[in-house]
């Protein structure tokens, strides 16, 4: 497996906070716990099987000039995006393996996926106030597409987002990247620190690392949860506040 770092993410986002207190200049962002980065690395470790014939790639523009015009109307190799299947796998494994959940065989959807069709992975916690997991996997129509993955949660369903979101060559920012996106997306799932509002035509999801909302697009029902975590005795992350809005 090819990352931009020789650390995990965990590892550096950990390193980060730790620094910034030290400094004290900020800081105030909890550490990911030691079960929550024993989890992290399971999951690298699985995904080192089932991710063996996708390769990583470093971010493109990372030492050099940014995309050019063009960059942004072509997608050079839409095949390395199997990279976001071969993830959502090695979760599903280690997941299933821990026995946080068992598979289940229908979703229902309050906000689906953008894209329509797509096979749907439903992973059902034990946990009371725990929510379910659908990894739904979307087959390119094409060579010219890329596999992508839509990361959802409740029941019914709703879309956190699709990764890749754009796998156009301008957009690229390599695979670590798109790979820590989905991994925290997934284990705020797991870990209970995940908020969701499904309005009549607006929609808020809250994270411990992300606050993602917008205006509703496509079929949608009012839904809203807090989660709780899968695991037993596990303390989740808080979730980040909404931002303030000012008419």
């Amino acid at each position: 497996m090819v990352t931009d770092a020789a650390q995990s993410w965990w590892e550096e986002s950990n390193d980060n906070i730790l620094r910034m207190r030290e400094t004290g200049w900020g800081g105030d962002e909890p550490l990911l716990s030691r079960e929550m980065c024993e989890l992290l690395d399971g999951v690298d470790e699985t995904f080192a099987v089932t991710g063996a014939n996708t390769p990583g790639w470093p971010n493109p523009f990372k030492d050099g000039p940014g995309p050019v015009e063009e960059a942004y109307e072509r997608s050079s190799n839409p095949e390395k995006y199997r990279i976001v299947v071969a993830r959502a796998q090695a979760w599903t494994q280690v997941l299933l393996d821990r026995g946080w959940a068992r598979e289940a065989s229908h979703a229902d959807w309050a906000l689906p996926p953008m894209e329509p069709g797509g096979t749907d992975t439903v992973l059902k916690p034990s946990a009371d106030g725990a929510v379910p997991l659908v990894l739904t996997t979307h087959t390119p129509m094409d060579s010219d597409h890329p596999f992508n993955i839509t990361i959802a949660a409740g029941d019914p369903a709703v879309r956190l987002d699709t990764l890749p979101d754009c796998a156009c060559d301008g957009c690229d920012s390599g695979s670590a990247r798109l790979l820590e996106y989905m991994d925290m997306l997934v284990l705020s799932v797991v870990d209970g620190s995940l908020d969701v509002d499904v309005g009549d035509d607006r929609y808020w999801v809250r994270t411990s690392f992300h606050v993602r909302g917008g205006g509703i697009q496509g079929p949608r029902a009012r839904t809203a949860f807090t989660a709780a975590p899968w695991p037993p005795n596990w303390t989740a992350r808080p979730v980040a506040p909404l931002p303030s809005l000012r008419g």
